[in-house]
């Protein structure tokens, strides 16, 4: 066992929270195994490892937590945004849950770039319904409000899984639309004929803080 190997493993059974893990089992399903360890303690530990040049591939792909850790040590280290393409498009088949995606997506700011925008597009046609919602997250993240918003809607429009994760993930990346640019928003939204995605996308936007209550009230009207 190497050094990193073991102080991985020091890691994880020095922080591990049994109450935490079944309460982690019951909002993330994954085929991995869930330690419990709160995600501020993850982050640090990732940051630590990325300080001392961990080699990703010493991070192994065992458990919900050690998957989180090496997405976040990608997240931290100085690379270009294709070298972070390369990295992470050997990462994306451990993504089988929500929490895994969207964590690890949302981290990666560096692919806010025309590589990273056709990385996140191209994920959009996968059969894998996990890594059409890595590109949907991706999208939403880093190109919403940009000249690319038409182009998106369009491109997502074509996506006719039925996974429940991707609807969602369809219905947030709308939610937010609409809340940051209204009009934009709510024509983007008539675009959609998925029943649960319109509707979802409309109730969402009902708990949004951004939109006024004349605003809701009208994106009732559009539900089907």
């Amino acid at each position: 066992m190497t050094n990193f190997a073991k102080k991985i493993e020091n890691f994880l059974k020095e922080n591990s929270e049994e109450k935490l893990a079944e309460f982690h089992k019951k909002l993330v399903i994954t085929k991995y195994k869930i330690y419990g360890i709160r995600t501020d303690v993850l982050r640090k530990f990732a940051k630590y490892l990325a300080k001392e040049n961990c080699p990703l591939e010493e991070i192994k792909p065992n458990s919900h937590e050690e998957i989180l850790i090496r997405g976040m040590v990608l997240s931290n280290l100085k690379l270009k945004d294709t070298e972070i393409i390369s990295e992470f498009s050997k990462f994306i088949d451990y993504i089988d849950n929500w929490a895994t995606c969207d964590m690890i997506v949302s981290s990666l700011k560096r692919l806010k770039t025309e590589n990273g925008y056709k990385f996140f597009i191209e994920q959009l046609s996968s059969p894998s319904s996990f890594k059409k919602r890595v590109g949907i997250i991706g999208l939403m993240d880093y190109f919403l409000i940009s000249d690319k918003q038409n182009e998106i809607i369009s491109n997502l429009t074509k996506i006719t899984d039925e996974n429940y994760y991707v609807q969602m993930a369809i219905a947030w990346l709308l939610c937010t639309l609409i809340s940051k640019d209204y009009e934009n928003g709510k024509n983007a939204l008539l675009k959609f004929n998925n029943k649960f995605i319109r509707n979802k996308a409309i109730s969402k936007c009902h708990d949004s803080f951004r939109l006024t209550k004349e605003q809701k009230e009208e994106l009732k009207q559009l539900k089907i």
